[in-house]
């Protein structure tokens, strides 16, 4: 388990699979919560067996980054730690994309990360805080229906890397974690039409470790980046999906 006593943590998408597996794990390490989604309920009753008091923001990141940014600074003293998760993926074949569909994952997974980010640095900054942004192993080579996701991602792993040469100075590490097959809700779809245990098994085959992750596999390395035993990392994307390339 990693310190971070005395912390506020902010974690985006937290109301289910990887963002809330990292806000229980922020919480076992003893620091604030600040969590951001959609699912008021569902942060509700995440938040209810907490050790410590934390906030809840309901707030939609396919459409405004910087209200939500400013909701959480009304509501905590300060930031240290910044993890975001929001994201949105459809499969969809090439040719059918649509404007529509493309500047929602535009927005969620991007346009909203960068200005939500971008609100709370000069908090992060003063706190001599840390970034980590969740991207995914499709940003160097998605499934054949994930071409806009992917673009998505791979842009989240340049706005990593530059945001940490440009904020290195002023004692702020920013990182990236790269998931792979990770078993939780974002597959509901694809569970529900080809059948989990089906699904799992297929797609296993794909994985080196011939496995699925967990989401607290994802937040343990999360975990370790935002921490001081990461004190001399920034500017990295991590992936963690057993070897998938």
């Amino acid at each position: 388990m990693f310190d971070f006593s005395g912390k506020t943590a902010v974690v985006t998408g937290a109301s289910r699979g990887i963002g809330a597996a990292c806000a229980r794990m922020f919480d076992a390490g003893g620091a604030r919560l600040a969590l951001v989604a959609r699912g008021t309920e569902d942060m509700e009753t995440l938040t209810a067996g907490f050790a410590r008091a934390s906030v809840v923001v309901t707030a939609d990141l396919g459409d405004d980054g910087d209200a939500a940014a400013a909701q959480v600074l009304s509501m905590v003293d300060g930031v240290d730690v910044l993890v975001n998760n929001a994201g949105v993926n459809w499969n969809e074949p090439p040719e059918a994309i649509t404007g529509e569909r493309l500047d929602v994952q535009l927005n969620v997974n991007l346009r909203n990360l960068i200005l939500f980010t971008s609100r709370l640095l000069p908090s992060l900054i003063e706190r001599q805080g840390a970034v980590v942004n969740i991207s995914s192993v499709a940003a160097w080579g998605g499934g054949r229906e994930e071409s806009v996701y992917a673009a998505t991602k791979g842009a989240v792993n340049a706005y990593t890397a530059n945001l940490a040469r440009a904020l290195g100075p002023k004692g702020v590490r920013v990182n990236g974690v790269a998931p792979g097959l990770i078993d939780t809700a974002m597959w509901s779809t694809r569970f529900a039409t080809g059948g989990r245990h089906a699904v799992m098994r297929e797609l296993a085959e794909e994985v080196p470790m011939r496995r699925w992750g967990a989401a607290e596999e994802v937040a343990s390395v999360v975990g370790f980046l935002c921490s001081g035993a990461a004190a001399y990392v920034t500017g990295e994307t991590v992936r963690v999906g057993g070897g998938l390339a």
